[in-house]
C-alpha cells in the first residue's frame, strides 16, 4: 500500500518530495494525487518505462491531461 509506504519512509527520513515509477505498467496514477495531498508533498519525478531515460520531471498540467484523458 502506497500509503503505508509513504509513512515507513517518512518515519526514517525526512522527505521532500515524491517519486512514482511503474506508471508504464500496473499502477494507478491517481494514488500519486492522493499521496502528494495526503502529506503536503510535490512530486518530484514520475517513471514511465524501465530505463533510467524513462524518468521524468513530473509536469502537473501533462499528468492531469493523461489521467483523465482530457486533451
Amino acid at each position: 500500500n502506497a500509503i503505508s509506504q509513504v509513512e515507513a519512509f517518512k518515519s526514517i527520513v525526512p522527505l521532500t518530495g515524491l517519486i512514482m515509477t511503474k506508471l508504464d505498467g500496473t499502477a494507478k496514477g491517481g494514488i500519486l494525487v492522493a499521496l502528494a495531498e495526503k502529506f503536503r508533498l510535490p512530486v518530484h519525478f514520475i517513471g514511465v518505462g524501465e530505463q533510467a531515460d524513462d524518468l521524468q520531471v513530473f509536469e502537473a498540467a501533462k499528468f492531469a491531461r493523461a489521467l483523465t484523458g482530457a486533451k
